[in-house]
């Protein structure tokens, strides 16, 4: 069976996974409509890191815009099929026709992570699954294994070649000290004149020999560096997919912490290792011009490596620096929160000698999309939205784990600056936030690095009836915001089966089990105001009717009355539920046709109200058999 036959089969997380790797760069109409051309190609063959394979990627690249073309020559007759196809032709031309090396990596990028979505849903569903193919994770400690093999030849083909640097500086100097001696003429005696030219000439030819075995070897360093690099980036965006993955679980109401932990601390070792190997790359095409003479090598070749070094050094430290424990995405003034970060890299580089100091602001949507587009620049002072005490602290390192984070456990919201341009028709309750965690130092003694880490989006409350409706805010921008958005970007509507996957993933998570099938329908039934005969599989939900119109015929919210339930529940019906004693939400008709259905004294107790949100209903259902 084709790859893309069996992601069309993928269901929950794996297809929302499978949904989040199309977007702009790819659409997932290219994808579904050449599935048999685009697997057919050899993708694998071309390193999208090598501009010496930039003709191959360009031959790809001009086969799928051929494989487009014939598309729509074979549907002429069906005009919306044609327009679409038109429409994905002209953006696939755009986007790649200066770049087909990107167009490569994407699609490589893509069709591994669709392999191993497949295998992760037929291993949760096969008890005996089949051998799989190597895991992206795997996969990653293979190129670090051989990035880390390749850093130790080059620092020894360096500290080779400094030995023969040595050697040369003796030999060159000694025919320096001979032609000084030949330049005396007849001060010398005619025999030890030969004696110095035929000393001289051998000299010459050995320090020729190996001025040109330097240059070479210089040559294949810079090559065997570039070829490194590009391992890195290669590996890099590997490791930040698995990051993003666990930062995804962070938003989807997932609070098995130990299992986050266990894979957070799987992350630190990758990044430990790439921020080593870079720094020892870096170290050496650093040293390498001032060790040489710059007859020998081309020194602006080697400045660029380093700076290329650096930068990519950079970017893995400031990656690393993550929020371990996020903080309440609901915060009330005045109460008492807490929040943990982490650097991943704290460990190496002799960054945890320094005990890096941490501030912790409250910004803004517009304030958090200026810190989003550069992560690396220095925040002032100024840019805060709020005052919250014990803001600041230093960076704790456990020499154990070998953990270097920072714990803020009595952090409070004094004062809140709300957003004085936001519309009439906007609730507080709507208005998002972010905590900037930010640090700076210096590694080595040489190279800055300013840190910028930003927490999911928070709601700031003054009351706890504000409670419920800033609940909905996060649980929208939790379930429905795609991975690396511009803060705080989020859909407005999405279809019925999305949203009733999230609402069962977050009464899962708040009480222990989730919500049946003919649970959700009920719901469905009740946002939409519709009877049985309609099909919600087509519906479009937006924000607005799950939390801000009311209900038909009803002085609350749709969003008021199921989470008022869900609380009833957590805190007071959690062992029936979670035992499976109580049947959730139906319909009347449904739970008509159970009883008719059981033996004879079975009955059920109506527990939820459908006309008072969070109450106990004071009537018993229906019993059936002897009273």
């Amino acid at each position: 069976m084709a790859q893309w036959e069996k992601c069309m089969r993928l269901n929950g997380q794996f297809l929302e996974q499978l949904k989040s790797l199309y977007g702009h760069r790819l659409p997932i109409e290219v994808r579904h409509y050449l599935a048999n051309w685009m697997e057919a190609q050899s993708w694998s063959e071309v390193d999208p890191d090598s501009p010496h394979q930039e003709a191959d990627a360009r031959r790809l690249f001009e086969g799928m815009l051929q494989a487009l073309s014939d598309l729509m020559a074979r549907h002429t007759q069906n005009f919306i099929t044609k327009t679409q196809l038109e429409a994905l032709y002209i953006h696939m031309r755009n986007e790649y026709v200066s770049q087909p090396l990107s167009l490569v990596r994407v699609i490589q990028h893509n069709l591994f992570r669709e392999a191993e979505l497949i295998d992760q849903q037929d291993h949760l569903q096969a008890p005996s699954p089949l051998p799989q193919t190597p895991s992206q994770k795997s996969q990653v400690q293979q190129i670090l294994q051989n990035i880390v093999g390749k850093t130790e030849a080059i620092e020894a083909t360096f500290r080779n070649l400094s030995s023969k640097l040595e050697n040369f500086k003796v030999q060159y100097h000694e025919a320096f000290q001979l032609d000084s001696v030949l330049r005396q003429g007849n001060r010398i005696p005619p025999e030890q004149v030969a004696k110095c030219k035929e000393r001289k000439q051998l000299l010459d030819q050995i320090c020729n020999r190996d001025a040109d075995a330097m240059k070479r070897t210089c040559m294949e360093m810079n090559q065997r560096s570039l070829d490194t690099l590009g391992q890195i980036r290669t590996v890099q965006s590997l490791i930040a997919i698995e990051l993003s993955n666990w930062k995804q679980t962070q938003r989807m109401f997932i609070t098995d912490d130990d299992r986050g932990k266990t894979e957070l601390n799987s992350i630190q070792q990758w990044f430990e290792t790439l921020a080593e190997v870079l720094w020892r790359n870096r170290q050496v095409s650093k040293q390498l011009p001032t060790i040489l003479p710059q007859n020998l090598i081309a020194g602006d070749q080697f400045m660029s490596l380093t700076h290329q070094f650096t930068q990519q050094l950079l970017i893995v430290i400031q990656m690393s620096f993550v929020l371990e424990k996020q903080p309440p995405q609901v915060i009330k003034t005045a109460n008492r929160f807490s929040s943990t970060v982490r650097l991943l890299v704290g460990s190496k580089l002799q960054i945890h000698l320094g005990f890096p100091e941490v501030q912790v602001s409250i910004i803004n949507e517009k304030q958090a999309k200026t810190v989003a587009a550069d992560p690396c620049k220095s925040v002032p002072p100024s840019l805060s939205s709020g005052e919250i005490l014990n803001h600041q602290k230093s960076m704790e390192f456990n020499a154990t784990t070998g953990i270097l984070s920072c714990a803020f456990n009595f952090m409070q919201l004094r004062r809140i600056k709300r957003n004085s341009d936001k519309k009439a028709s906007e609730m507080v309750t709507e208005e998002k936030f972010s905590l900037l965690f930010k640090t700076h130092f210096t590694i080595g003694g040489e190279l800055e690095a300013t840190l910028n880490a930003l927490s999911l989006p928070v709601v700031v409350i003054v009351h706890v009836t504000q409670q419920p409706p800033a609940e909905a805010t996060i649980f929208w921008d939790n379930s429905f915001a795609a991975n690396d958005r511009e803060p705080f970007v989020i859909p407005e509507s999405i279809p019925w089966p999305r949203l009733s996957e999230a609402l069962n993933c977050y009464f899962h998570a708040n009480t222990g089990r989730g919500l049946t099938p003919p649970n959700l329908d009920y719901l469905g039934r009740k946002l939409l105001g519709v009877g049985p005969e309609e099909d919600l599989s087509q519906s479009q939900i937006t924000r607005t009717q799950l939390c801000r119109d009311q209900l038909r015929g009803r002085n609350f919210t749709f969003w008021e009355w199921f989470y008022k339930h869900l609380d009833l529940i957590k805190t007071t019906l959690k062992r029936e539920w979670t035992e499976g004693a109580i049947q959730g939400f139906m319909q009347r008709t449904d739970a008509e046709k159970m009883l008719l259905q059981s033996l004879n004294g079975t009955f059920l107790i109506q527990t939820f109200s459908a006309g008072d949100p969070g109450a106990l209903a004071p009537w018993p259902g229906h019993m059936m058999g002897p009273r």
